[in-house]
């Protein structure tokens, strides 16, 4: 007790706390600047680590397949078939079905997607694994060769008595919606199951690459930051690599991994993260089937110049099939949450959280240092009755806008410009009379950033990439309590332009832009249809405290921007 009593008086005699406190904005900012500094040591040597098989039950390319040259006519047989009926969407596929019925595979529809059950000879019906094949790719081009390869391993695998678990064979007409809703109906209401999925796999091969192709993309994000379990990618790396097919992660080549390589393909899967779901460029179908504890991969086969053959990459599949065949339980070995340098590096979530831990610590920082300098108590009431109302706004919003969209598609455009336009209010705010105390402003922005803080530290586990984009876009708002304390005009321009380059629809807006895509609609009817939470994240947290910062920004920066400037000219001619 003496000795803490001696140190509070050595601190006090000091003045350490005053001079503490002045110096939390800088903390703040350096704290932000060491959270990006921290992502970009990751991919140095001795800071991640080697892809490694965690279940031993697995076994990847332990056996020999037999899919080899012997079923290279049945794989052209099929894909010459499909290339007169893939344009016929009425009859395609009854005449898939029939094909899957002679195979001995029970069929049924969910819609327009076509699905067959290949129920195992050694199996309880309990469980099974999926094989999906779109009847067109993502980029909108025929799926000949996947739908072929998909057929010929049906009539490969019907042969095999080794089978433990069913296998799903299903042909939906794309990898977004329809897949999607088969998903959702399968775990509800289809007559026709075949028990739990334990993985599922996407395949992409389409009409332009002949019988050889290059190398794989493999993709693996889901929605909401859920992933793969680390196994099955590395399970499919592995029989990649003894089929000697290079495997790209983030379209990123993998064949020389250095530095570089490994922080582009770390940033572009941050990224990737974040906009899985959104936009078409970063729809896959392995996320479709996030939500219900399906261990989901995207297999696309890219390069016409290559000499790989597609009877290998019908090997690839049946080693993963067999693989997963020898499971007892579900995936849980390996991790859930990771990042992947390359097809061979990942990095663990403890090595990566504390970049977002920073961040959320920068955002803290910058509240105290507004909360201390004022009573917020006093005025608590009134600061919790504004923050409600402008939630409740924001709230209207999220579930009006949606609807609107859904009515028809030419709504996005205008309200999107709209949003975005709300940005440039306080180039106006001269006008606006000063009603409010800067009391109560200050309590407002601390309450903000901490709301963002808390926000970032909920979402850091479960949606790391979103936590940490979403804080690193919000930055600038960290600087408005500072540039409030100054009265020049070069602050007052600062403060615009940190408060127009975080509105979260301008960013949206130009994103969009960038990657030539709807980005706004992406987002809204991501909620709507794949249960996105980034509507919500946007909608309910980001969209709310930057209205709250912007309107205290607005309130204390009425009158004249120049009246410190001019104070100093005075002075100076005095």
């Amino acid at each position: 007790m003496a000795l803490a009593e001696t140190l509070l008086r050595k601190i006090h005699k000091l003045g350490l706390i005053p001079k503490v406190i002045k110096f939390l904005p800088i903390c703040s900012f350096l704290l932000a600047i060491s959270s990006i500094l921290y992502l970009l040591v990751l991919p140095f040597d001795g800071n991640f680590r080697n892809t490694y098989i965690s279940e031993n039950a697995l076994m990847p390319a332990q056996v020999t397949s037999y899919f080899r040259e012997s079923e290279w006519n049945i794989v052209r047989g099929y894909r010459d078939a499909i290339k007169k009926i893939v344009n016929e969407e009425t009859t395609r596929n009854s005449v898939v079905e029939s094909w899957l019925n002679d195979l001995g595979i029970t069929t049924a529809y969910h819609d327009d997607t076509l699905y067959g059950i290949m129920h195992a000879p050694r199996g309880e019906n309990t469980e099974a694994m999926a094989l999906v094949v779109p009847w067109n790719t993502t980029e909108g081009v025929a799926n000949t060769g996947g739908l072929a390869l998909e057929l010929a391993l049906a009539r490969y695998f019907s042969k095999m008595s080794i089978w433990s678990k069913n296998i799903l064979f299903v042909f939906p007409p794309d990898s977004r919606h329809s897949l999607r809703n088969w998903v959702d109906a399968y775990h509800t209401n289809l007559d026709l199951t075949g028990g739990s999925i334990d993985a599922a796999v996407i395949l992409e091969y389409d009409d332009n690459l002949g019988d050889y192709f290059e190398f794989i993309d493999l993709f693996y994000h889901g929605l909401n930051g859920q992933l793969p379990n680390l196994d099955l990618l590395n399970t499919a790396n592995v029989i990649n690599y003894h089929e000697g097919i290079k495997v790209s992660i983030e379209g990123i080549d993998n064949s020389n991994i250095s530095y570089k390589t490994r922080l582009l393909t770390l940033f572009k899967g941050i990224i990737s993260a974040c906009l899985t779901g959104l936009t078409k460029s970063n729809t896959n179908g392995c996320e479709e089937f996030s939500g219900w504890q399906i261990q989901a991969i995207t297999l696309r086969a890219r390069g016409q110049d290559g000499y790989k053959d597609i009877t290998q990459l019908g090997r690839v599949i049946d080693g993963t099939f067999r693989s997963v065949n020898n499971l007892l339980e579900k995936f849980h070995q390996s991790f859930f949450f990771y990042l992947l340098m390359s097809s061979k590096n990942f990095i663990s979530i403890g090595t990566y959280l504390p970049s977002a831990i920073i961040l959320a610590v920068s955002f803290a920082l910058s509240s105290i240092h507004g909360i201390i300098q004022i009573d917020p108590i006093s005025n608590l009431s009134f600061i919790l009755q504004i923050f409600t109302l402008v939630e409740v706004v924001c709230l209207i919003l999220a579930l009006v806008i949606p609807k609107l969209i859904l009515q028809s598609d030419e709504v996005s455009p205008p309200l999107s410009l709209l949003l975005s336009s709300l940005s440039f209010v306080p180039t106006i705010s001269k006008v606006f009379p000063k009603t409010t105390s800067k009391q109560i402003t200050s309590s407002l922005i601390s309450l903000s950033l901490l709301v963002i803080s808390l926000a970032i530290t909920a979402l850091l586990i479960v949606h790391f990439s979103l936590a940490l984009t979403m804080g690193v876009l919000l930055l600038p708002l960290t600087f408005i309590p500072t540039l409030l304390n100054h009265s020049g005009f070069n602050s007052y321009i600062a403060g615009v332009i940190c408060v127009v380059v975080s509105n979260p629809f301008f960013i949206i807006l130009l994103v969009g832009n960038l990657i030539n895509e709807d980005l706004f609609s992406g987002v809204v009817l991501g909620w709507v249809d794949l249960q996105c939470w980034t509507w919500l994240v946007v909608s309910l947290v980001w969209f709310p405290c930057w209205i709250v910062i912007t309107g205290c920004f607005m309130v204390s920066s009425q009158g004249n921007p120049n009246k410190g400037s001019n104070k100093q000219t005075t002075d100076k001619v005095n």
